[in-house]
């Protein structure tokens, strides 16, 4: 492998105090330290796999350059996460590169850790990791303090993705839905009828208040009631709301959905984005 992908990228790096970054690094490259090798839990490994192929690496291992100037890494915390990464397929595992000086001191590096999430992270995937340590067993408060929010907003992300599928994740994290949006929607919507829900606005741009107002209007729980064999039905209906309520006038959400009701027709028309395409 060649120098420059061994090697971290500058621009995708964060400084962190003390001259340690957080970035990315090649999991390829990273070797253990010596020493570092354990026994691995059979059943909890395959937890963890699982959660990693579903949301990803959440908490950065910590790594420090090999003094032999190979290019490699050597790997200080996190065998378990590198491990499933390799297992998985996974190129690139989110890493805090420290200083051999750093590398001696257990106690700081510990509190280095726990604290990377409150750097320039995006909002789903400080949400995921949030949700992450509560569902690791962590204390609501604890996890409100070391990130910075309230215990309120904890729980509330913690029932948000519990059970979201991969699909949910995914476009959570390609900005396909935002977090405000998917709360609406977890709220109104069964889970195994989410992605498909997700797919059918990804198209239309309607914000979480008004999509809340939407679902009202619709009965949308009452609908569900149904049962899956109604679901395109639904999602039919929904689609024809969307495409009529994207087209009136900007306006309060009330009255646009009243706008939107005057004009429900007795028989659906059909309109361009497809609702077979939605169910996939």
């Amino acid at each position: 492998m060649s120098r420059s992908n061994a090697t971290t990228s500058k621009s995708d790096a964060v400084s962190l105090p003390g001259g340690h970054r957080l970035t990315t690094v090649p999991v390829d490259r990273i070797r253990p330290e010596e020493g570092l090798g354990r026994k691995r839990d059979r059943d909890g490994h395959r937890e963890l796999c699982r959660s990693i192929e579903q949301f990803g690496v959440l908490t950065p291992i910590t790594v420090r350059k090999a003094p032999d100037r190979s290019g490699d890494f050597l790997l200080i915390k996190g065998q378990g996460r590198t491990l499933a990464c390799q297992i998985l397929g996974i190129k690139k595992i989110p890493a805090v590169v420290v200083t051999d000086e750093f590398a001696e001191n257990e106690k700081v590096q510990q509190f280095l850790v726990e604290n990377v999430a409150r750097l320039r992270m995006r909002p789903i995937d400080r949400a995921l990791l949030i949700a992450h340590a509560r569902q690791n067993g962590e204390e609501t408060t604890d996890v409100a303090a070391r990130f910075g929010v309230t215990p309120t907003t904890v729980r509330r992300l913690e029932a948000q993705l519990d059970g979201a599928s991969s699909g949910e994740v995914a476009a959570l994290r390609a900005g396909t839905v935002n977090l405000a949006l998917h709360a609406v929607i977890a709220r109104f919507v069964v889970a195994d009828e989410r992605e498909a829900v997700i797919k059918l606005l990804s198209g239309y741009g309607i914000r979480a208040r008004e999509m809340e107002t939407l679902f009202k209007a619709l009965g949308w729980e009452s609908l569900s009631k149904l049962g899956g064999k109604t679901l395109p039905q639904r999602l039919h209906l929904l689609e024809w709301a969307c495409h009529t309520l994207t087209a009136l006038p900007a306006g309060a959400p009330t009255d646009r959905i009243r706008q939107r009701a005057e004009k429900l027709p007795t028989v659906l028309p059909a309109i361009e984005t497809s609702v077979q395409e939605a169910m996939l």
